[in-house]
């Protein structure tokens, strides 16, 4: 997978409006939402094309349509935005409209881990918890993957960091 770019910062503009249609998903507005965010990806800033692809992902105000998302994620993932990349291995870790590809995902996982996105961190911990595609089971590697999630903060790393050392005991 050759390395995407850096991705270009947002503008003061693109940001205002995807803040304005965040604001209308988390409150339930969901065809205000999708309106807002179908308009902020015709610039095709790699992070509006990822919430876009959120959007047709979930079905949030438009039939859910798997392909088109992955489509959007691709091109945010081509202009470097980390979630795509994470959102991307999460359709081939599951088979969701492509071909089930664990060791795929674990390549799109460890460049999200390597974009910021620090929840990346928690399913490479899994992946490696459980063995994925020829790759053995691996509990040291799914600790330390646990650990850099924890220390991100993120909560569903720090419940399998302490899962992890229950059972160790």
């Amino acid at each position: 997978m050759p390395m995407p770019p850096a991705m270009p910062a947002l503008d003061e503009r693109l940001k205002a409006e995807l803040y304005l249609a965040q604001w209308h998903l988390d409150r339930g507005a969901v065809q205000e939402a999708c309106r807002l965010f179908t308009q902020a990806a015709q610039s095709r800033h790699p992070t509006a094309l990822n919430m876009l692809g959120r959007v047709y992902e979930r079905g949030w105000g438009v039939a859910r349509d798997v392909e088109l998302a992955r489509t959007l994620f691709e091109a945010a993932a081509d202009g470097g935005e980390g979630w795509a990349f994470y959102n991307l291995a999460d359709f081939y870790l599951t088979g969701d409209g492509v071909p089930c590809d664990k060791a795929y995902a674990h390549a799109l996982y460890v460049e999200a881990a390597r974009r910021g996105v620090s929840k990346a961190f928690n399913m490479l911990g899994l992946l490696h918890e459980e063995g994925y595609g020829g790759v053995a089971a691996n509990l040291d590697y799914a600790r330390h993957y646990f650990e850099a999630g924890s220390a991100c903060d993120d909560a569903d790393a720090t419940a399998n960091l302490a899962r992890m050392q229950q059972t160790i005991r």
